[in-house]
């Protein structure tokens, strides 16, 4: 009776393993992060960043390069300017306003 509980316990341990996985996966480019972690979640050669004007952290490689074409490791991180734009954030915004507007010189 005691063999076959422990033989049951392995077969269910070793199903759950394999169903559940060894492991977590690393963070790949463009997943969001949290360096704030004891550890860093992303996968090699990517550590846990804020693109510039970007209102989150994201998975980005340490050296950007012109090969690196993911839009949440660009500055703005692919629309994350305009959503701190439109909240009044401190992004670089574009200035709006009508008397910045192009062909008016004030003249009337």
């Amino acid at each position: 009776m005691r063999t076959s509980r422990l033989v049951t316990f392995l077969f269910a341990l070793g199903a759950c393993t394999l169903l559940c996985g060894t492991g977590c996966e690393l963070g790949r480019e463009g997943d969001r992060c949290n360096p704030l972690l004891s550890h860093d979640e992303c996968g090699d050669g990517l550590h846990c960043t804020q693109p510039v004007d970007c209102p989150e952290n994201y998975c980005c490689p340490l050296v950007m390069t012109p090969d690196d074409k993911n839009p949440y490791c660009q500055p703005g991180c692919n629309g994350g300017q305009a959503s701190i734009c439109a909240a009044g954030g401190d992004a670089d915004c574009p200035d709006d306003s009508p008397a910045s507007a192009p062909g008016d010189a004030g003249g009337g």
